[in-house]
């Protein structure tokens, strides 16, 4: 694992996701809506377990897309 990826936290937020990957919180709401990324609410807002987005980033490399 990279230093990259072994300082992400356990669980994060939308914000936290959309800086991960250089993209708007928009886009993660739209990818959230297409069910490409989980998630989970907390009340009102949303929820990643940090497994979820680097399972998220592997498939975007083995499809050698630059989806997001």
């Amino acid at each position: 694992m990279n230093t990259r990826n072994e300082n992400l936290p356990p669980v994060l937020t939308i914000k936290d996701v959309a800086t991960y990957f250089c993209r708007s919180t928009k886009t993660i709401r739209n990818r959230i809506k297409s069910g490409e990324l989980k998630s989970y609410r907390e009340g009102q807002e949303y929820r990643f377990r940090r497994e979820w987005i680097l399972e998220y980033e592997r498939n975007l490399i083995l499809k050698g897309g630059n989806e997001l």
